[in-house]
């Protein structure tokens, strides 16, 4: 059968933040940063309807997404139409899977996959550097899921360098997310109070050959630790069920950990009745 040459459904992947610290402050108010983010097989899906009405409209069922109108994949739409005079419009539907509030970027990801996915159904031909540069003016994140797999973030996290292969292809991760989002504009205000700038730049890239899971800290857990302590006590638990890794992705809410084996992160979930849990894997663009 014949796809519909004027629809298209794609997948939005989250990531996670395997270390995040943060090297530095901007006159401007932003934080420069180091970690390294590993897009992941938990995804929101997008389907994009384009026509002739010259309307954006924008649906989604699925988790609430908090906040007024306009959605950062209604954005990225008519920033394409204003940029390249676009006159067709487009009927965007999100199927949302992601925790909204839970450091997992899947608002930057729904955006990504808006551009990625109308560049192709309005023919537009925009090199990856193109939407890369267009992304950026949606938001730090959203770049990053342009190319998605592994990268190593700096700057306010639009500078990017990809590692291939990604060194954690072959482990599952166990998402835990508790029933509380964390504001990114409340954990850089409280991170603020007591951040202390590194001496010198981490070297996360240089510590996965093999990998040396203790060097890869989240500045963000101490400050949260105060304020949500059954955040450590997750991490706690994830360890205790056969982590090799935990840590905290982004800012919060959620806890990740990495183990050897499927079985065993599915298992370690059980630990967990009280939060949303997904056992998932990294997402590895390279091949």
């Amino acid at each position: 059968m014949e796809r519909n040459p004027m629809t298209r459904t794609v997948k939005a992947h989250a990531k996670i933040n395997i270390g995040l610290k943060i090297t530095g402050c901007l006159d401007n108010g932003y934080h420069t940063l180091h970690s390294l983010f590993q897009e992941i097989s938990l995804h929101d899906r997008l389907t994009l309807t384009i026509n002739d009405s010259g309307e954006v409209r924008f649906t989604a069922r699925g988790l609430p997404i908090p906040g007024s109108p306009p959605n950062l994949v209604e954005k990225a739409a008519r920033l394409l139409q204003q940029q390249f005079g676009i006159t067709a419009g487009a009927v965007l539907q999100l199927e949302k899977n992601i925790p909204i509030g839970a450091g997992l970027g899947g608002g930057s990801s729904d955006a990504a996959a808006a551009l990625t996915a109308l560049n192709y159904l309005w023919k537009l031909d925009l090199s990856t550097e193109r939407l890369i540069t267009l992304a950026a003016s949606l938001g730090a994140d959203v770049p990053f899921f342009i190319r998605g797999g592994l990268q190593l973030a700096e700057g306010i996290g639009e500078v990017l360098s990809p590692i291939e292969p990604s060194p954690f292809q072959d482990y599952s991760i166990l998402l835990v997310t508790p029933d509380f989002g964390v504001s990114t504009a409340w954990a850089y205000a409280e991170l603020n109070k007591v951040l202390q700038l590194p001496a010198e730049c981490p070297k996360f890239a240089a510590s996965l050959a093999p990998v040396k899971w203790q060097l890869f800290e989240n500045d963000f857990e101490r400050v949260l630790l105060s304020t949500y302590p059954e955040v450590g006590k997750i991490k706690s638990d994830l360890l205790k069920g056969g982590a090799v890794f935990a840590g905290l992705s982004g800012s919060g809410s959620t806890m990740f950990g990495i183990f050897d084996h499927h079985a065993t992160a599915k298992r370690a979930a059980a630990y967990f009745p009280a939060c949303r849990t997904f056992v998932t894997h990294p997402v590895d663009r390279s091949d």
